[in-house]
């Protein structure tokens, strides 16, 4: 989407996308335009821009693999957990997208922007009387390590290559690759 604006711009836009890539596009859209091309943006403009880049999500993510075991695990665990998505793209497209990949069901509530992932956490642990020792955060940014470390639950990172230089110094985490590590670490294998 910025492209246009130059392969500098692209690069930094790429490059913040990655180290905050559980910051919600309302902010990050504004925050690219006045940072990267000093550009306000209306709110009409953002939303314009929320659109046509959810066009693009929508299309890869449903087109995308699976991450290996993702639906193997939730069968597996649905009788024993409850499951939650909390994520930063907005609610409407993140429950479209568990619908129309059929995971929806697995999920006790689907949560998107606008609201913020440790806040969305707090209210599902209180809302849910969960036990914080019995509950992990799973997840591959650093809004959910974030959102995780200010409830005081377990996280569990999904190494993928976009986060690996984010999580290179943090030393502790556990981390898994794909569903089927993840079982053996839940089996303590």
């Amino acid at each position: 989407m910025y492209e246009r604006y130059g392969v500098d711009v692209a690069r930094k836009v790429i490059t913040h996308h990655k180290i905050y890539g559980g910051m919600s596009r309302y902010e990050k859209f504004p925050y690219y335009h006045k940072s990267f091309l000093n550009i306000e943006l209306s709110a009409e403009e953002v939303n314009q821009l929320s659109v046509d880049f959810s066009k693009i999500v929508i299309e890869r993510i449903l087109n995308a693999e699976e991450v290996k075991g993702a639906l193997w695990f939730l069968k597996k665990y649905q009788k024993q957990c409850e499951f939650w998505i909390v994520s930063a793209t907005p609610m409407k497209e993140i429950i479209e997208i568990a619908t129309k990949r059929g995971i929806a069901d697995f999920f006790v509530k689907i949560y998107g922007s606008p609201g913020k992932k440790p806040e969305i956490v707090k209210n599902i642990i209180y809302n849910n009387k969960l036990i914080l020792k019995d509950s992990v955060f799973l997840g591959d940014t650093m809004s959910d390590f974030e959102a995780a470390k200010n409830n005081n639950i377990d996280f569990l990172l999904r190494s993928t290559d976009e986060n690996e230089n984010l999580f290179k110094t943090y030393k502790g985490i556990e981390r898994f690759n794909d569903f089927y590590e993840l079982d053996k670490i839940f089996n303590n294998e």
